[in-house]
């Protein structure tokens, strides 16, 4: 079904999405009490959480629409790289399809807000492919992982996912590396003098000191339905992953060099989710929009699709009754 659709003309694909956003809008989100806000978030996180508590009606539009731009920005992104087949909108139904299975409003806008700046990020990296001096391109990318970290400090790690690509792309000068560090340095230390400015220095101090003394790697163990739901979203992450993995020795070098940094995305999005703790939960949308790129692919460029069909609508399935907690 998911093969004929993706086959199938963009008006059609266009009423899939609409369908899909009509749902994330008057379904709640999923009901996860095993989530628990970060004991003491970084500066912009502490803000947006005070935003959505303050203005809760504005919540749930903003997670709507976040959703449906991410989703239509991967697609977008896919487009450009030349990995995923133009006119065809199947990248941004999975994402919708995957981001079924997240959060309430309070905890999913803070996680959407960091893709925002991951997603900029990882077009960067892949628009360095083929330049001599990616140094802004270098600096784009770090610079928005910086400010993603500024929100949810376990974001930081995707650092790794910038220098992978160097050693993807093959970008040996050492100006690259000087330029990522200062990419992740220069929004702190900005940060740094607003609070030096308005004397709060001692202040922020403090606050990132019990910050990471409040860090917790304990992972509290899921619902049964919720593991379910998980269980078949790593199921679904492995075998797409590996045909999309395969299918790079077939491709043009450009491609394949940009359809290994998506993996690179992927891991470090993993990574994030185990640093996240009790918080891991509400991070998962970290790995759906490399999971959205790598089971698009898979869904268009797979001969037998029935293992994945019968998957996606197990999920589908598992991801609407925990949001309407039956």
């Amino acid at each position: 079904m998911f093969k004929r659709l993706a086959k199938s003309g963009i008006l059609l694909q266009i009423i899939v999405f609409a369908i899909l956003a009509t749902i994330h809008f008057f379904t709640p989100q999923a009901h996860m009490n095993r989530i628990t806000d970060p004991g003491h978030a970084a500066p912009l996180g502490e803000w947006i959480f005070k935003m959505i508590a303050n203005y809760p009606g504005l919540a749930r539009p903003m997670v709507v629409v976040l959703i449906a731009l991410l989703a239509i920005a991967l697609n977008a992104l896919l487009v450009r790289h030349d990995i995923n087949p133009r006119q065809s909108l199947l990248p941004a139904i999975i994402t919708l399809i995957l981001m079924l299975f997240t959060p309430d409003d309070y905890h999913l806008i803070v996680t959407l807000a960091c893709l925002v700046l991951l997603l900029f990020s990882l077009h960067n990296v892949m628009d360095m492919y083929g330049r001599q001096y990616p140094f802004s391109k270098v600096l784009n990318a770090t610079f928005a992982i910086s400010v993603a970290s500024m929100i949810s400090p376990p974001v930081i790690i995707f650092i790794f996912f910038v220098w992978f690509g160097f050693f993807t792309f093959r970008i040996n000068s050492w100006r690259e590396w000087i330029i990522s560090l200062m990419g992740i340095i220069l929004p702190y230390f900005y940060l740094a003098l607003f609070f030096l400015w308005n004397d709060n220095l001692i202040y922020a101090v403090r606050h990132y000191t019990k910050m990471l003394d409040s860090i917790n790697l304990t992972i509290t163990r899921p619902g049964s339905l919720e593991f379910v739901a998980l269980g078949l979203l790593a199921f679904l992450i492995a075998i797409s992953g590996s045909k999309f993995l395969s299918d790079t020795g077939e491709k043009l070098i450009s491609i394949r060099k940009k359809m290994w940094i998506i993996n690179h995305f992927m891991l470090a999005g993993i990574a994030a989710l185990f640093l996240s703790g009790d918080a891991m939960m509400s991070m998962l949308p970290l790995v759906y929009i490399p999971a959205g790129a790598m089971i698009a692919y898979a869904v268009s460029n797979s001969r037998r699709m029935w293992v994945r069909d019968l998957l996606l609508f197990l999920y589908i399935a598992a991801a609407i009754v925990i949001r309407i907690n039956l």
